[in-house]
């Protein structure tokens, strides 16, 4: 059984999991940059390494971006896809 990969990345790490069990499919959980957790819209990647690999490049996009997210949410036309900001539990 897979439960996901947690993949250090930067100064935050990369959260992906596979669609189900035994699937070939992954798709990401979230990106965590500065303390904060940012959930894509719900995508499947044909790999592990796909999904890791667009996980990156939105933990790049953020890095530069971030700021440009208000209300917990952003419709990110660059990367065409929708990031939501994870409140943080208390």
């Amino acid at each position: 059984m897979n439960i996901g990969i947690i993949q250090p990345y930067s100064n935050g790490f990369l959260d992906v999991v596979p669609e189900g069990e035994d699937s070939d499919y992954w798709q990401i959980a979230a990106i965590h940059i500065n303390g904060q957790a940012y959930c894509p819209t719900p995508r499947l990647y044909r790999s592990e390494k796909a999904a890791l690999a667009k996980a990156a490049q939105i933990y790049d996009w953020l890095a530069d971006h971030s700021h440009q997210i208000s209300n917990g949410i952003y419709n990110c036309s660059e990367l065409q896809l929708i990031l939501w900001q994870q409140s943080k539990l208390s």
